[in-house]
């Protein structure tokens, strides 16, 4: 099994979780759960899927709170996660600082989606763009994220 879709099942919070953890060990590649009613995501790091490329999370209740989650896989040391579906979701400033901060040291990650979620103003604009291109200093500057792509839609 490498590619499952469970789009518009509401498993909730709960199931994602259990789905995540009995999913750990196996070869997948793409795993979307659009508008499955998820708000918190509990990311075990020590039991990662070694081959997840593609994670569509679109359409959900994912706050902050589930931002935590996501990132303790954007910070995994072994992330082969390459395009992040977060649109139309609850994600505000807050949980854009909690994904900038995990996608400093991240290489992997080259697309991220964030449209349509209402709480993100000018500020965490702000952050996102500092995140790729942070002219502060000419060390900041090359310390920059420099794989992130593309963000939006």
């Amino acid at each position: 099994l490498t590619k499952l879709d469970i789009s518009r099942n509401d498993i909730g919070s709960e199931g994602f979780n259990f789905l995540w953890r009995a999913l750990c060990d196996s070869q997948i590649e793409d795993l979307t759960c659009s508008g499955c009613g998820i708000h918190s995501i509990e990311i075990d790091t020590n039991h990662l899927p070694k081959n997840l490329n593609y994670l569509e999370l679109d359409n959900n209740i994912i706050n902050a709170d589930g931002c935590r989650g996501l990132a303790k896989l954007l910070q995994g040391g072994n992330s082969t996660l390459y395009h992040l579906d977060l649109q139309c979701n609850k994600i505000d400033d807050e949980g854009v600082g909690i994904l900038v901060n995990a996608l400093q040291s991240n290489t992997s990650l080259h697309y991220i989606r964030l449209e349509n979620n209402p709480g993100i103003t000018k500020e965490g604009l702000k952050l996102l763009l500092k995140l790729v291109l942070d002219i502060s200093s000419i060390k900041a500057t090359l310390g920059s994220n420099h794989t992130l792509l593309h963000i939006g839609d």
